[in-house]
């Protein structure tokens, strides 16, 4: 028999709880102004620091929801919203090896959280390879270099754009944002093969995006390699599921 854990008295239950319902509708300036209002109030509040770690990711301070969630934490070891959010951020800022001990210390007070024990336990096997998980590439790595990159994109500025992608593929390590942003640059200069290849090599690393798919079917008709496109894309349908809502597109290509 394993001791029960610790009780931990929630308080302002009521005025968090508009806290999240206003994050939900997307009123974030009445979120905050509640959420700063009880933890003036009560400075233990860890649901409170959890919600301003959420709040934060709606707003894409990445680094910022990460201190929120250590915060949420350190305060309730074994609040597991917090500790689910926690591993979601370690995903985006690549720092899953740093919240072990935080892990560790909620399952040495509740050795029956089960989701945390896996977690832990994918941390320690799979090391920088969780980066590439299903659930990381669905959240995708945060990237400064990355987001100046497809800001300049966006803008039109191509040679930027690439010089970019080119840096963060040398510095950060091959990745599918540099490799998709490349194709669509190449894509840009008509050069449709380059860009297909590039694309395929995107899907390679995050066969999730569905966009990257579309981007490999639109490169493909532009160079009469449909047949190859739908290939590849077969090969990933099996097995990503989430995948045929944009298989008919794939089906009726010639």
């Amino acid at each position: 028999m394993h001791p029960e854990p610790p009780f931990i008295e929630e308080r302002f239950e009521r005025e968090n709880l508009q806290a999240e319902e206003a994050i939900s509708a997307g009123n974030l300036q009445e979120a905050a102004r509640i959420l700063v209002s009880i933890v003036e109030s009560d400075p233990q509040n860890w649901r409170a620091f959890n919600n301003m770690g959420v709040l934060s990711w709606a707003r894409n301070f990445w680094q910022d929801a990460y201190t929120m969630f250590v915060k949420s934490v350190s305060i309730n070891p074994v609040y597991l919203d917090a500790l689910l959010n926690l591993f979601d951020a370690s995903l985006k800022l690549r720092k899953a090896q740093e919240i072990l001990p935080f892990l560790e210390n909620a399952l040495g007070i509740d050795p029956n959280l089960e989701e945390i024990k896996t977690i832990r336990e994918n941390i320690i096997e799979q090391g920088d390879n969780i980066y590439f998980s299903p659930k990381a590439m669905a959240i995708g790595v945060y990237s400064p270099i990355l987001d100046e990159a497809e800001k300049e994109l966006m803008a039109g500025n191509l040679i930027k754009a690439m010089e970019l992608f080119l840096k963060s593929n040398d510095s950060e390590g091959p990745n599918a944002r540099a490799f998709g942003g490349l194709g669509i640059i190449c894509y840009h200069q008509k050069k449709f093969e380059d860009s297909l290849s590039l694309f395929v090599e995107s899907i390679k690393l995050n066969p999730l995006d569905s966009e990257m798919f579309e981007n490999l079917l639109d490169a493909a008709k532009e160079c009469n390699k449909v047949d190859y496109a739908r290939e590849i894309f077969n090969l990933y349908r099996k097995e990503f599921p989430s995948l045929e809502e944009i298989a008919s597109q794939f089906d009726s290509a010639s």
